[in-house]
């Protein structure tokens, strides 16, 4: 956003600053800890790549041919394959491991990387999603007209002002082939290209529940040229698992109803998850888990309720301002929707955010809530796992059995009723 022309200075100057203070206290930590390796554990004791250990240990198991053994769970609910191999692959003193929990057919996108050694096959891949998201920034310069006033290299470089984006290349993560997804989809969508649209959403089998809430607009809606798209490219996906590595797509099926409780463990840093599930587990679970769950249920059922509202009163693409408004409040609250989504996967709203300020006129001074809104999601998503970590380690401290506090969801959620608001009040432009 800092590359647009705010009316406003004084918030301009402010926002930027921020912004910068957050990439340059990341970046910093990143490098101090980097610089200061043992092996391939870095000073902090993570393990060098993050979630990409996971990544190749299934593209590793794969290549084997011994991809179901990687699904082995124990009774504490670990992979003692999984530990095995990446202790023999990091080192003994490994305090903690990267699971890969994706589905089967996932392991084949990942098998290319996991024949190279390791620090290879982590550049390659850190390349590779760079090139992805550069990719999914030219796709979004051809179809949004604001974009095209700014050059390649200040838009690539506002993403990365974004925390999150930071996350996605801290942890190694997918997130950028997700966003590409979202943008082929959204992309194709907008010219009408239902088919492919679809095509490209079911592509996201393995992240599924990020498809949820696309999927129920085109239920919605009776796209059902984009549902059948989404059918067949999901039907292809689950099918290639089958063919090239069905006793490990059964395993996967065996183990898949255990794997949510992973998210509840005391080694998990549930503190990371922005999402209802996240904000409901850390505000109840130490109470019952029962309240946390009627919450998250609650919160999703009201979410989907909201969207079902908006787009049964909204003629799809007859005005074009707000149907754009609304895939960018479907892709907001989508996200919340999904039960796994670490605060890299908050990238994502870049999509939604960049959508919002090509809709915005010339950046008038009553469109100044829209963009406020923006800063603060985006100053949030920097502040919130923080505030969340402080509160754990001094309930800790203390012994204290308290409501942990994420800011994240709320502020996201408020964002998105924001938008809603914004729709339903707009006048329609034809």
């Amino acid at each position: 956003m800092f590359c647009f022309p705010i009316q406003d200075k004084y918030i301009k100057a402010h926002a930027l600053w921020c912004a910068i203070t957050m990439l340059s206290l990341t970046s910093g930590y990143y490098l101090y800890t980097h610089l200061n390796l043992t092996g391939l554990i870095t000073s902090s004791g993570s393990v060098l790549g993050g979630d990409f250990l996971a990544f190749y240990t299934g593209g590793n198991f794969f290549n084997q041919g011994i991809l179901q053994q990687i699904y082995i769970m124990d009774s504490s609910s670990l992979f003692p394959k999984q530990i095995e191999f990446q202790t023999s692959l990091i080192s003994k003193n490994l305090t903690s491991y990267a699971p890969f929990i994706n589905p089967p057919f996932m392991a084949l996108v990942y098998s290319p990387f996991a024949k190279l050694p390791y620090i290879h096959a982590l550049i390659t891949w850190q390349i590779f999603n760079f090139v992805i998201l550069i990719y999914s920034i030219h796709l979004l310069r051809q179809e949004l007209e604001t974009l095209q006033y700014f050059p390649l290299y200040k838009l690539i470089a506002c993403c990365f002002l974004f925390y999150p984006t930071l996350g996605w290349f801290l942890h190694a993560q997918a997130t950028p082939i997700i966003l590409l997804l979202y943008t082929l989809c959204y992309k194709s969508l907008r010219t009408n290209n239902d088919f492919k649209a679809g095509i490209y959403l079911g592509l996201l089998a393995f992240k599924p529940q990020l498809a949820i809430a696309l999927a129920l607009i085109l239920i919605f809606n009776r796209r059902w040229r984009a549902l059948l798209g989404g059918t067949l490219s999901l039907a292809c996906c689950i099918g290639i698992g089958f063919i090239f590595v069905p006793d490990a797509m059964i395993a996967y099926i065996k183990i898949s109803p255990q794997l949510p409780d992973l998210l509840r463990s005391s080694n998990y840093p549930t503190w990371g998850i922005h999402s209802f599930f996240g904000f409901s587990v850390l505000l109840f679970d130490h109470e019952n888990s029962q309240i946390a769950n009627t919450l998250i249920y609650l919160c999703s059922c009201i979410t989907i309720f909201l969207l079902y509202k908006l787009w049964r009163n909204l003629d799809w693409k007859q005005d074009l301002k707000k149907w754009d408004l609304a895939i960018a409040l479907t892709l907001i609250w989508g996200i919340l929707i999904s039960p796994h989504l670490y605060y890299y996967d908050l990238m994502l709203l870049l999509l939604p955010a960049t959508i919002i300020i090509n809709s915005i006129d010339a950046f008038k001074t009553e469109n100044s809530k829209e963009l406020s809104w923006v800063a603060i999601t985006w100053l949030v998503c920097f502040l919130s796992g923080f505030i969340s970590i402080i509160q754990i380690l001094l309930f800790e401290k203390y012994r204290i059995s308290a409501p942990i506090i994420q800011l994240s969801t709320p502020v996201i959620f408020f964002w998105g009723l924001s938008i809603f608001n914004s729709i339903v009040k707009q006048p329609s432009s034809n």
